[in-house]
């Protein structure tokens, strides 16, 4: 080959290395452009998951607390039920003893009164009374008094009238279960 073919042969592989050479700068910006927008990208995506996380980890800690509160109030509320079941079973126990107390004192006036029914036929103890009047006769049996219906004579006036327990409670301004108890304890009197 001669030596003009050589030096056009250069001529044209340095203009096309020329042409070449600012499509590779161009890319290569390219490149360190888009690097650029996914470092940037990147940092954003850090960014909003470092903020989530500190806002979940408020969060939590915002339940935790809460939950603490809402524990400590309901432990609170079961203290003060078991110091209201413990104050009910001491009135309860108060209660029955005052009812085995009263059932003793009837069965003691029921015997009294049993003795007192077997006078003698004919003794007039009271001279102002004629003699029919003061003699008792041993078959009859003085009836005792309930002592309850003594002391809630409204309560009964009000159940025999056929009132409901609630009715009399509230006329008589009592607790729905007292007067339940009162009318138990009526009918235990007067089966004794």
């Amino acid at each position: 080959m001669q030596p003009w073919v050589y030096i056009v042969l250069v001529g044209v592989a340095a203009i096309l290395y020329a042409l070449l050479l600012p499509a590779r700068v161009k890319e290569g910006k390219a490149n360190q452009q888009s690097l650029k927008d996914t470092e940037a990208a990147l940092e954003l995506y850090m960014a909003d998951i470092e903020r989530e996380n500190e806002e979940l980890v408020q969060l939590v800690s915002s339940i935790k607390q809460q939950s603490q509160t809402n524990h400590n109030v309901l432990q609170g509320q079961v203290n003060e039920l078991q110091s209201q079941v413990v104050e009910l079973q001491n009135s309860s126990l108060k209660l029955e003893a005052r009812v085995a107390e009263e059932e003793k004192s009837l069965k003691e006036l029921a015997v009294s009164v049993e003795q007192g029914s077997k006078v003698k036929v004919g003794v007039n103890e009271d001279p102002s009374l004629p003699a029919e009047m003061s003699s008792v006769s041993p078959d009859v049996k003085a009836k005792p008094i309930s002592s309850i219906k003594l002391r809630y004579p409204r309560l009964f006036e009000l159940h025999e009238q056929g009132k409901s327990i609630d009715s009399i409670a509230k006329t008589a301004g009592l607790q729905r279960g007292e007067v339940q108890l009162i009318l138990q304890l009526a009918k235990q009197e007067e089966s004794v």
